[in-house]
């Protein structure tokens, strides 16, 4: 994702997974927002890994009858999705 800047740190390029958790976790920003959805039109890993990690927390918040997942196996599911990242 080489167009996506991080806010916080000014001239740092965040990559697909940074870009993915903020996407995820509802802290991008909306530039942000439309830089990542044409990225996806673009990376089919991005949006394969995207598409999962959408059902992997909808799964979550519905098997763990919202009251969320622990900060373990949220941590635990991130660190697998990284490791299967083509990227």
């Amino acid at each position: 994702m080489p167009d996506s800047t991080d806010s916080s740190t000014p001239g740092k390029k965040l990559t697909c997974m940074e870009m993915l958790q903020l996407m995820l976790d509802g802290d991008a920003t909306a530039e942000q927002q439309q830089q990542f959805k044409a990225h996806l039109d673009e990376c089919m890993p991005c949006y394969k890994t995207y598409n999962l990690d959408v059902a992997l927390k909808t799964l979550i918040r519905t098997k763990c009858n919202g009251n969320g997942a622990t900060q373990e196996l949220i941590e635990k599911i991130r660190n697998q999705i990284s490791q299967n990242l083509p990227h």
